[in-house]
This record gives C-alpha cells, structure tokens and sequence, in this order.
C-alpha cells in the first residue's frame, strides 16, 4: 500500500463517518472465514454485499464469486459453467451444496482497532 491509498482509504472512511457518526465504522473478517469462501471449487475471488438487518444496523454480506463473475450461491449451477457437461454435474453438487458465504461478521463499533487514519 502506497500513501497514497492509505490517504485515499483516510478520506473516504472519514467522509463515511462524517456522514453517519453514531453508525458502524467497519466489520471484521476473521481469517478463517475468508479463507472457507476462498477455498470453494472455482472460487476466484470474494464480493461484498451491503445489507441492512431487521433493526436497520448495516451488514457486510460475503460471496464467493467465479471466473464468469457468477456469485456462488446454494442451489444454483453458476460455479459449474464453463466446464465439460461431464464435470458440471459433480462439480456444481460439490461446490454448491457447500457454498460458503458470511454474514455474521462482528461489527465496529464494539470490534475496533485502536484509533488510526482509518476510523477515527
């Protein structure tokens, strides 16, 4: 990372917080976690959702998604596209059937750094 993107990162994290002080700054991802969507047959990268839960509190939604830029979802053959029919079958029941995607990720506040550029 450059200075230039931590005074990136800076800017864009204090513009968030000016705009929602009492809100939440950050989730945490545990390593486990991302590590648990990133192993996923054809998983070749991870996508952040934003959501809001029935309190209105935001939540971090993560998926992995694909070389075809599917998201790789329970009960769907996204991941298996792209392969010979031969493999799409076992392929699509082994990678869907365990799709991995978070969103119980502690939040910020309570589960904070200490203050730095980013969140204070």
């Amino acid at each position: 990372m450059t200075d230039d993107n931590l005074q990136q990162a800076s800017d864009w994290t204090r513009n968030y917080r000016t705009q929602n002080p009492s809100g939440i700054k950050g989730h945490s991802l545990p390593a486990a976690t991302l590590q648990a969507i990133l192993d996923q047959p054809t998983c070749v990268g991870v996508r952040a959702y934003y959501g809001l839960d029935d309190t209105g509190a935001p939540k971090l939604v993560l998926v992995g998604y694909d070389a075809d830029n599917n998201d790789i979802l329970s009960g769907t053959t996204s991941a298996a596209r792209g392969v010979a029919d031969e493999e799409a079958a076992s392929l699509s029941s082994a990678s869907t059937s365990s799709a991995q995607i978070a969103t119980d990720l502690p939040p910020c506040p309570p589960n904070c750094s200490t203050e730095n550029p980013l969140n204070s």
